[in-house]
This record gives C-alpha cells, sequence and structure tokens, in this order.
C-alpha cells in the first residue's frame, strides 16, 4: 500500500485552500489538496510539512489528523490521510500547481477535483460544523 498525505489548509474565515496541477504534471487540470507521497523514515506529519515546503514553499506545520481514505486504482492500493492546517498563505510559491484559491465546501464540489480529495470533504463538513 502507498501512504498519502494531504493538507487541509483553512484561513481565518473558514475557507478551504485547493490548488490546481500544472500542465505537464500528472492529473493536470485537477484540484486538489496539497500533499505527496510519505517516504522511507518519515511518519505522516513530516512527510507533509516536507512536501508543503516543495509544493508551495511554505514551512507549515500538520495539526490533527482529520481522517484517512482507501483507494486503488491501475498504479496500486493508496491510503491518503489528511491534517488539518491553519494559515494564511503568506509567500506562497507554486511549484507543482498552477492556480489556487480560497474555497467553501459548496465551491469545491463544482471544481475537478481528485476522487480521494472529494472523498474527504463529508468529515471536512462535520469538521467545519463543530468549529462554528
Amino acid at each position: 500500500m502507498i501512504e498519502v498525505v494531504c493538507a487541509i489548509i483553512l484561513n481565518d474565515q473558514g475557507q478551504i485552500f485547493a490548488a490546481r496541477r500544472a500542465t505537464g504534471k500528472s492529473f493536470e487540470g485537477y484540484w486538489e489538496f496539497p500533499g505527496g507521497k510519505i517516504e522511507e523514515g518519515e511518519d505522516a506529519k513530516e512527510a507533509l510539512t516536507r512536501e508543503l515546503k516543495e509544493e508551495l514553499g511554505l514551512a507549515l506545520q500538520a495539526g490533527e489528523s482529520l481522517h484517512a481514505v482507501d483507494w486503488e486504482n491501475k498504479t496500486g492500493h493508496f491510503r491518503l490521510e489528511a491534517f488539518i492546517c491553519k494559515d494564511k498563505l503568506q509567500g506562497i510559491q507554486l511549484v507543482d500547481h498552477d492556480a489556487w484559491d480560497w474555497f467553501d465546501i459548496e465551491e469545491l464540489l463544482e471544481l475537478e477535483m481528485m476522487i480521494a480529495d472529494l472523498a474527504l470533504l463529508p468529515y471536512l463538513d462535520r469538521y467545519l460544523e463543530a468549529q462554528s
């Protein structure tokens, strides 16, 4: 099983960060929560901190785990664990993406998002409701 992590980054207004995969990247044009594969010797939070630095140029710390989803495709079996992060994204530098924005959950449903990220939205909705 391939273990993957992603960040659910929230701003002070409770909006959710998503970024669009750049042309020439795998799954180009799809929107996603940033993250990537856990490398050997890393735990999930270390991997997410590394991935956020590589993809966004930001030193963000992973917060609490939101949920993990499993899925399978032609390249293998995956487990994606999402972590809550809170930040204003000052100084963001896109590397693997060509666009980003803040969204409400309803707006995310209108985007062409990665399927595993979509599967996280009900858990995120419950989390946000509990915070208000």
